[in-house]
């Protein structure tokens, strides 16, 4: 069931990249250049993310533990972009003025979710 859900989630998060750098590219009116910069920025972020949760979320044919650290680190990917780039993407667009340290926790749920992914690796060395 983990599995199915992280191929969603995937499979949504990646549609929203491509969805979102269109509109910031041909339909967004940013209010001035910095903006502009936060989408981009979050934009980036969201993007770059993907691949480590693409990876989390073929896990279903390794060990039990390998898969369980796997989509451990899938979770915080999806936490840190969702705080990161989120909270970028609102404010870019003007939908929300925050003085929440929410980008900075995105940040560190997203360098747990990569450390979380060595950890499931180191997992699948142990095994062999």
């Amino acid at each position: 069931m983990m599995m199915r859900l992280l191929w969603i989630a995937f499979g949504l998060l990646g549609a929203g990249a491509v969805a979102l750098g269109a509109y910031g590219s041909h339909g967004a009116a940013f209010a001035d250049a910095y903006a502009a910069e936060l989408f981009d920025t979050a934009l980036r972020f969201h993007l770059f993310h993907l691949a480590p949760l693409g990876l989390a979320a073929l896990t279903g044919s390794f060990a039990p533990q390998v898969a369980r650290r796997a989509a451990l680190a899938a979770l915080a990917l999806i936490a840190g972009m969702a705080l990161f780039s989120g909270t970028l993407y609102l404010r870019a667009l003007g939908l929300a003025e925050t003085t929440l340290p929410l980008p900075p926790a995105g940040g560190f749920a997203l360098m747990a979710g990569w450390l979380l992914l060595a950890w499931a690796g180191l997992g699948s060395l142990a095994r062999r």
